[in-house]
């Protein structure tokens, strides 16, 4: 049996090397060999937006899409209902219009890493925010085209979302009590807003008065955020309160 499998290994890595040559045959092969292909694929950058829709099928759960040139064109040719997860770190090419059409064919998603998609508005947040409705997990870190208008639509929709990452964004407070004072105030437990320049107390402040759940909550490198947000967490850090807290105090 091991020889059986160092044999499907060893094919599956040829076809994954030669994806371009095996494109009518990899259309046809079982999910199965499939998510075989996806995971060495995605590991070595080899997805395109020419072959992404040989390799996937409806009921893949995962792709880690972080090493891969693809643009728009990838994304909407995932028409994966059952997909949980997906990793689009500094996929520099991924707008809007692309996220738009992966909110409607993968409405199942739970976790989103947007790091570094510079070209991301808050229009593709929006789309994800109002189709995804068991989001857990975004990232919106240094996607620099980030507004208030993000945070409050996932505030506004996304009950479930307990991490959110939006550090090196030019967000503001009101965006932050837009996030904090919607459906998802309890259930948020890990929030990062480093290097936010346009932060000041009063984003510390509501996110403390709302978000009762918060365990870890970083915000170092926001110059308008004073002491005052220090003594303010100083009788809420410990068991059974924040657990990880970083600041800078300027």
């Amino acid at each position: 049996m091991a020889a059986v499998d160092s044999l499907m290994n060893l094919s599956a890595v040829s076809v994954a090397q030669n994806a371009e040559k095996y494109r009518d045959c990899i259309r046809t092969l079982p999910c199965s060999a499939k998510d075989k292909l996806v995971r060495i694929m995605t590991a070595q950058g080899t997805v395109t937006d020419s072959n992404i829709d040989q390799v996937l099928h409806p009921g893949i759960r995962t792709l880690e899409l972080q090493n891969c040139n693809i643009s728009d064109s990838a994304l909407r040719k995932i028409h994966c209902p059952q997909l949980r997860t997906i990793l689009l770190t500094r996929c520099v090419h991924i707008t809007s219009e692309g996220l738009e059409d992966l909110a409607s064919h993968c409405p199942c998603l739970q976790v989103v890493d947007l790091t570094g998609c510079t070209a991301v508005t808050d229009q593709g947040v929006q789309a994800l925010a109002r189709s995804c409705k068991w989001l857990e997990v975004i990232s919106l870190m240094e996607c620099t085209r980030i507004t208030d208008v993000a945070l409050t639509e996932l505030g506004a929709n996304c009950r479930f979302l307990y991490s959110i990452y939006f550090g090196g964004t030019n967000v503001t407070d009101e965006g932050v009590l837009g996030l904090a004072t919607g459906v998802c105030s309890q259930s948020l437990k890990e929030l990062q807003m480093v290097r936010c320049h346009n932060l000041t107390d009063k984003a510390v402040a509501v996110i403390l008065s709302n978000c009762a759940n918060i365990r870890t909550f970083n915000f170092h490198g926001c110059p308008l955020i004073t002491d005052k947000s220090r003594e303010a967490l100083h009788n809420l850090i410990g068991p059974n309160k924040i657990q990880h807290v970083s600041w800078t105090v300027y």
